[in-house]
């Protein structure tokens, strides 16, 4: 449980960006609504790099909120949050910036484990497909989604069966694209969480593509409290799933 002890609701702010791109404050409540401590949160990831990158703030909220709930429940405890990443991992090994690398899962998912997704079944193997990632997403019953936004289906995308997209639609509270050009949702954080962000960037593969992504460095803030900030575009569920149906064959 690395973030317990560093870090707290106050580390972040949460920031709706209306038209003009003007933010207005609000909270997490607004982001995520009907949250639940128990509630499952999974990131799609086909590029490693990316993945931790840019959801790194979003997942940090996410599991300080998680342990505010276990904080005020008892001063001691031992819970890690229901948050899972799924990987791009074949037999050339995982995907990240462009290559495959060979890396066994302890290191694959070492960065994951630095942002309190853990243990090590937590980190999922995935197909690299859209619909590949979907169905996984299907089977570990995600409640708050975070996928890359340019991550989408194409028009021969292999069909899962329409129960899928009716259960996901059940089951989806909340989806967030990720690497996204048109944000709706801005989250400022202090130092701590960045800290935390750059623990997790350290344990990446060590090589250059990797490296190029990592470099990718979050937006600076204008308030010198909170001066690194991470931008997403949160979608209705029906909208995501409209998105997503080349994945899912007609009918019941």
């Amino acid at each position: 449980m690395h973030t317990t002890t560093v870090l707290c609701s106050r580390d972040f702010q949460y920031w709706q960006i209306a038209s003009k791109d003007q933010p207005i404050l609000g909270d997490f409540a607004a982001c995520w609504p009907h949250y639940h401590h128990q509630d499952r949160i999974g990131v799609v990831a086909p590029c490693l790099a990316t993945g931790i990158c840019q959801t790194g703030y979003a997942l940090l909220a996410l599991t300080t909120a998680f342990y505010d709930v276990l904080r005020q429940q008892s001063p001691t405890f031992y819970d890690y949050p229901h948050h899972f990443a799924f990987l791009d991992v074949n037999d050339d090994g995982v995907s990240t910036a462009g290559r495959r690398v060979q890396l066994d899962l302890a290191a694959v998912g070492s960065p994951w484990g630095a942002l309190d997704v853990w243990p090590e079944s937590n980190w999922i193997v995935a197909s690299g497909t859209v619909d590949g990632m979907l169905k996984k997403v299907f089977d570990w019953q995600i409640n708050h989604l975070f996928w890359p936004e340019a991550f989408m289906p194409g028009p021969r995308a292999a069909a899962l069966p329409d129960y899928v997209r009716k259960l996901l639609a059940a089951r989806l509270k909340t989806v967030s694209y990720y690497n996204t050009t048109c944000p709706t949702l801005e989250l400022r954080v202090s130092p701590p969480v960045e800290a935390m962000r750059q623990r997790s960037i350290g344990r990446l593969p060590q090589v250059p593509e990797t490296l190029a992504v990592a470099s990718w460095e979050a937006t600076p803030s204008p308030d010198p409290r909170f001066p690194y900030r991470g931008r997403y575009r949160q979608v209705r569920v029906q909208d995501f799933l409209t998105a997503m149906q080349p994945c899912f064959a007609d009918g019941t």
